[in-house]
This record gives C-alpha cells, structure tokens and sequence, in this order.
C-alpha cells in the first residue's frame, strides 16, 4: 500500500525563499498529499505570500500559524500534529528538495516498517542544477544512536519519519532540538535509514551558517543541554555522559577554529580584489 506524505515547513520571516522551498515540495515526481506551511509569528509579509498560493497549487496547502515566536521546533511540531499523512517530511524555508526526493526516499520505508525514520545528504553554497538520479545507484545505510552520539548524521530538511511515532521536537531547545529528537528516535526505534546521495540544497552549512545554527557557542551550549536531557530520560547511561560532553567540547574547539580560519581566508580574498 502507497503511503502518503504530509510536508512541514516551518517559516519565520521568510517571505524571500518560502515560494521556492514550496515549489520544490510541489514539483516532487511523486507528489505528497499536502503541504502545511507554519508561520512562526512572523513579522513580514510571509503569510500573504503563502496565501496568494494555497489557491493555485496543485498540491494543497494549510497554513498554520503560532501566536508567538517558539522557534522552528515547535513550529515543527504543530505542523506534526496537524499532518494526516503516513509519513512527515520535513523542509526549512529557506531550502529546496530535489525532484525526485519523495520518489527515492518514501519506497525505502513502505518496504521496511521497521524503519521509523530516514534521511540523505545534502548540498550547500551554490544551489545545484539537479540531474535524475537512478534509484539502483542511491547507497543506504543505517546510523544507528552510537553513531548520532559522535555528531549529528541529518539534516533537517532530509529527515521523514513516521506520523504516528510519540517522539517530539523539544520546545525548551531552540538549538539543537532536532539532533536531540533525532538521538531520541534512534535509541527508542533502532537506526535510521540513510542514503549518500544529496536530496536537498540547504543554504546553510554544517556549522557556522547564518539563522539559529551559526552561533557556535549557542549550538555547543545546546548539544550540552541535548545530552543531559538523554541521560534524565534513561536513553543515555549516566558514565557515558562525560565522554559525550567532552567529544562535543572538541568537536566545539575545532568547529571554532575552522569557522574563525574560513572567515580570515574569505576576508583575505575580498581584501585582494
């Protein structure tokens, strides 16, 4: 039996890329069931720009909102709650999907109900000209929790899971909430599926983009958080919490230099011209 898809995008002052992220959901091979927009209290002209497309689109639209600004997490999950799909996609409005997204990736769960959430690689910087891509020549894999314990395996905008499940975004995290719901879900279900090839263009990178996600001290602050709360809810054995907290403090030193690195470089480039 096909199983349907609800797409979740939450949007915060995105009236410059939200029309783009929706198209990439509407222009899918294999179409989802529908698309539920979450405005997150925002402040310009977001929700008359995704008004002016719920009549139009071939795939229907819901917008939503929220009545004060909670972050992309809880925008996630009223959209969650909202969907009717078997499965939840999700997509940040400021990034677009492959075509063939839906067409590679749902297949993959209707023919493992085991498998309770998957994910891809992604591209960043110069948003690509997609090519088709044959679905012999995508590579999966599992991540199972020990592997989301060294660093965080998917983004986002690459994650579908399944509607029914209880797991949650964490509304007390701003940061990190998805890394945290990600763990969540491999230690309770077992690993996730995951394909190597890049079914979404994301504009920011791993670390040190712009938004939320580019405050390295925040982020590092909140992977912290993320890790405690693992322990206070079992998923996390209390010994194994030092070591976690110290590879993230690493991993923090190292992100810290490369992102200060990068900066000079680019600074120097701009600089010659």
């Amino acid at each position: 039996m096909s199983a349907t898809v609800s797409v979740v995008i939450p949007v915060h002052n995105g009236a410059g890329t939200i029309v783009a992220a929706i198209d990439s959901a509407v222009r899918q091979t294999r179409r989802p069931l529908e698309i539920i927009v979450v405005d997150d209290a925002s402040t310009d002209s977001t929700r008359s720009v995704v008004d002016a497309l719920v009549g139009a689109s071939e795939v229907p639209i819901r917008l939503l909102a929220t009545p004060v600004n909670g972050g992309p997490g809880v925008a996630r999950n009223v959209g969650w709650d909202a969907a009717t799909g078997d499965l939840v996609a999700f997509l940040d409005a400021d990034d677009v999907w492959h075509p063939q997204k839906l067409e590679i990736q749902v297949p993959v769960m209707e023919s493992a109900p085991g498998i309770v959430m998957s994910a891809h690689d992604r591209t960043v910087g110069t948003r690509p000209d997609w090519i088709r891509i044959e679905h012999e020549r995508v590579s999966w894999r599992d991540h199972g929790f020990r592997d989301f314990l060294v660093r965080n395996r998917c983004a986002t905008p690459s994650v579908i899971v399944r509607r029914t499940i209880d797991e949650r975004f964490n509304p007390d995290l701003r940061r990190a909430e998805d890394y945290f719901l990600w763990m969540s879900i491999a230690r309770s279900h077992g690993p996730v599926r995951y394909a190597d090839s890049p079914l979404v263009h994301c504009a920011n990178p791993k670390y040190g983009g712009g938004g939320l996600s580019g405050d390295l001290g925040a982020m590092y602050r909140s992977e912290i958080s993320a890790m405690r709360l693992l322990a206070a809810n079992g998923r996390l054995p209390w010994p194994m919490l030092p070591v976690v907290v110290t590879w993230s403090t690493i991993k923090f030193v190292v992100r810290t230099v490369d992102h200060l690195v990068l900066r000079d470089r680019l600074q120097t480039v701009s600089e010659s011209r």
